[in-house]
């Protein structure tokens, strides 16, 4: 008796295995997407983060806007780097690119005495 596999096993092996590819790619790439968008989100929250600390730390530039109600400005990323609030140089997450000369911002807007912090990706 010989000993192996006979043509058709191989071929039902191969078939299961290729189902198995076929559910479980999806779900991989689907979970890959989530995890950049997470990583996103947790970017522009630090830096919008960046830029409450910078507010704080300015209040003499920022007077107007935090005692004007619907009064907005809009804080360059570079100023955030230059002030120390950023450290390194900023990339946008999503593209690898570095950020440079003015190619994203926050804008802070006071709402009825509550400043919300926007990032403004390029």
């Amino acid at each position: 008796m010989k000993k192996g596999f006979t043509l058709v096993e191989l071929l039902a092996i191969l078939a299961i295995l290729g189902a198995i590819v076929l559910v479980s790619v999806p779900s991989i790439v689907a979970t890959n997407k989530r995890s950049e968008e997470n990583n996103y989100n947790q970017y522009t929250a630090s830096i919008e983060n960046a830029a409450q600390i910078y507010v704080e730390t300015h209040p003499d530039r920022f007077a107007t806007l935090k005692s004007t109600n619907n009064h907005t400005e809009t804080i360059n990323t570079e100023d955030l780097v230059a002030s120390g609030v950023i450290q390194g140089t900023l990339k946008n997450p999503r593209t690898n690119i570095q950020l440079i000369n003015e190619a994203s911002s926050v804008t802070v807007k006071n709402q009825s005495g509550t400043l919300i912090y926007t990032y403004n990706a390029s």
